[in-house]
């Protein structure tokens, strides 16, 4: 695929400074406002974009009896060539997305038997972080700052749909 051309004004209402501040823009804002327009700016198109799909998880139950599954339920599965490719999961602009719990989190959807994707990305709104899957400690990107400036000066060099 050919690198993206992002249209500067896909961002133009939204003040990226006030969202850590802004105790209405929470995760599923990020999803809305934030990931969605830049995947599809991406050239993701609706077939290869899973939202919310529902994973058991493979080895732990709850209760004494064990029949309470655990679900895993990440925010978006990226598929390319009808695999997943990549998962990405947003998060609220006062959560961390590098070193924290949160990256254990979207690991473990990576790695998941159902998934097995190379890559997995958290989006906060205001950062952004990629890492493989075989490295799950350190990020391979990580901008800070405001993500519109990453998706208008980086984002397009990425081509994870090539990997």
């Amino acid at each position: 695929m050919a690198n993206p051309t992002f249209s500067k004004d896909l961002f133009d209402n939204l003040d990226f400074k006030t969202l850590p501040t802004n105790l209405d823009f929470k995760e599923d804002s990020v999803r809305e406002i934030i990931i969605l327009p830049v995947l599809k700016q991406l050239g993701y198109e609706q077939q290869n974009i899973v939202r919310s799909k529902t994973l058991k998880h493979p080895f732990l139950k709850i209760g004494s009896n064990k029949k309470r599954e655990i679900k895993l339920i990440p925010d978006y599965l990226l598929k390319v060539e009808e695999n997943y490719a990549w998962v990405l999961d947003a998060k609220a602009p006062n959560k961390k997305i590098v070193y924290d719990e949160n990256v254990e989190q979207v690991y473990s959807y990576s790695i998941h038997p159902e998934i097995r994707s190379a890559y997995f990305a958290l989006c906060n709104g205001v950062e952004f972080s990629l890492f493989r899957t075989t490295n799950p400690s350190e990020p391979i990107l990580f901008f800070g700052g405001t993500v519109k400036s990453m998706f208008f000066s980086h984002i397009s060099i990425i081509d994870i749909k090539e990997s």
